[in-house]
């Protein structure tokens, strides 16, 4: 017999047997619960009449009431204690078949440690040493839930014990017979329509997988290739994300630098306004120096009127000094009738030199102030001239400084806004190569944990080359398939 048979068989062999073996106590199981099951509802069934007669002492009728329970012969005891445990009534069922009153010495102990018998709910099951099945249960009135006393039934379960074990017996015989029938049978199976067959595909198996082996490396080999190219792209990626993180910066700082020059070129601005309002407070000033100036001339007119008129009084005292003279003449011609005339002509030639001697002093002030002013309005006059064409220069200059202030000021705003719009392209930039990085990086790990998915079918492959030359082996006998 070949290898195949001789280990299939065996295996067969202690299957069947190991399901037999758990069907047979699985059985034993089922019937245990059933003999439970029937004692338990033959005992529900009889309490309802237990607690009426056991409360009006009726022991006949409890007699007869217990008497339904030997019906099953398995029942050997049933015995009921009142609500002070003392025994109430007991019947045993002796082997002639006939049913006998026990004495009521019996002992409550000797079936349960419970203390408060109220405490039992349902049915209680368990084993004495005998080997006997003990089912204790309360006696409880249904409406009034008066507690009357305990049942206690017992059973002997011998008899099961035999069903089973003849259960058992007829088991084995059948599982004999059958794992007869399977070795005969199995033989033939094995022998003539499984070896074959198998030992065929085995060496089919075989042959395919040395062909998952090799296209196993090829894919190994190019998971290997995209990984390093993966690797390669996220490094570049991650140069690239570096650099426009530095263009980010220095957009910053440009945009930065614009907005200080916004405020220099408005600061700028704002005093390009003030010194063109003070050119214009100075022409004013000018405006008012030149009517000044024309003031200064009005005085030197009146100054040369001044100066007319003291030489037209210079020439009154000439001629008073003359006529003076002439009354002193007079007066010294007429002897003493004279003399008063005298003194009178002398006093006035004396009042007009005094009076040509402050006219003349008088005309060379005038001549000198004459001379001061009309210096003073050259000078002024030049000066006005030149102030209004300095003012018109200046408020040019300021004009243009103006404007071009004003063309700065617009070409930083546009910067500034230019700056603005690059700051946002750059971050939506960055942030779509982030996204580019973060995908890279989720591809190179995948690769990688498909680089080591390809090893582990390599190393399966391997495994299944040996398993199929194991197989090849144990079924034909012989080595046929090269593993590599």
């Amino acid at each position: 017999m070949k290898w195949g048979v001789r280990i299939i068989i065996p295996i067969t062999i202690v299957t069947i047997g190991l399901y037999f073996v758990y069907q047979i106590l699985d059985t034993k199981k089922q019937l245990q619960n059933e003999f439970d099951k029937t004692i338990i509802n033959s005992v529900l069934i009889l309490k309802p009449s237990l607690s009426a007669n056991i409360y009006n002492l009726e022991k006949q009728n409890v007699i007869n009431s217990i008497k339904g329970l030997f019906i099953n012969e398995n029942i050997i005891k049933a015995v009921i204690f009142n609500d002070k445990k003392v025994p109430f009534i007991g019947l045993s069922f002796k082997e002639d078949k006939t049913l006998a009153e026990l004495p009521l010495d019996l002992n409550i102990i000797d079936y349960t440690t419970e203390n408060d018998l109220k405490n039992i709910q349902g049915v209680v099951i368990s084993t004495n040493k005998q080997n006997k099945r003990v089912y204790i249960s309360s006696i409880i009135d249904a409406e009034s839930k008066r507690f009357d006393g305990i049942i206690i039934v017992e059973a002997d379960i011998n008899q099961l014990n035999k069903q089973i074990l003849k259960m058992i017996f007829s088991a084995i015989i059948g599982t004999l017979i059958c794992i007869l029938s399977i070795i005969i049978l199995s033989y033939y199976i094995i022998d003539k329509i499984i070896t074959k067959p198998l030992n065929s595909l085995t060496f089919e198996v075989g042959h395919q997988s040395d062909d998952i082996y090799d296209t196993n490396k090829k894919l190994n080999s190019s998971f290997i290739k995209v990984s390093n190219l993966s690797k390669q792209q996220s490094d570049g990626m991650n140069q690239i994300q570096s650099q426009m993180e530095h263009m980010v910066k220095a957009v910053d700082d440009t945009k930065k630098n614009a907005e200080d020059c916004n405020r220099i070129v408005d600061h700028l601005n704002t005093k390009t306004k003030e010194g063109n309002n003070i050119v214009q407070n100075m022409a004013s000033a000018v405006e008012k120096i030149d009517k000044s100036s024309e003031n200064l001339h009005n005085i030197s007119k009146i100054i040369k009127d001044i100066s007319t008129k003291a030489a037209v009084i210079n020439n009154i005292v000439s001629k008073t000094e003359l006529l003076s003279l002439n009354a002193s003449i007079e007066s010294a011609r007429a002897g003493a009738l004279g003399k008063g005339f005298s003194v009178v002509a002398e006093e006035v030639g004396n009042l007009a030199k005094m009076s040509g001697k402050a006219a003349k002093e008088i005309q060379t002030l005038i001549f000198e102030s004459q001379k001061v002013a009309e210096s003073v309005i050259l000078q002024m006059n030049n000066s006005v001239i030149e102030i209004k064409n300095n003012s018109v220069n200046v408020s040019h200059s300021f004009k243009e400084i103006s404007n071009e202030v004003i063309n700065i000021f617009n070409n930083t705003k546009d910067i500034q806004n230019s700056t603005s719009m690059q700051t946002t392209s750059i971050n939506e930039v960055l942030s779509s190569i982030n996204n580019a990085t973060s995908i890279n990086s989720e591809t190179f790990n995948e690769m990688n944990g498909l680089v080591v998915f390809a090893k582990e079918i390599d190393t399966q492959c391997n495994k299944l080359t040996n398993i199929t030359v194991s197989m090849n082996t144990i079924i034909s006998g012989s080595k046929k398939i090269n593993s590599k």
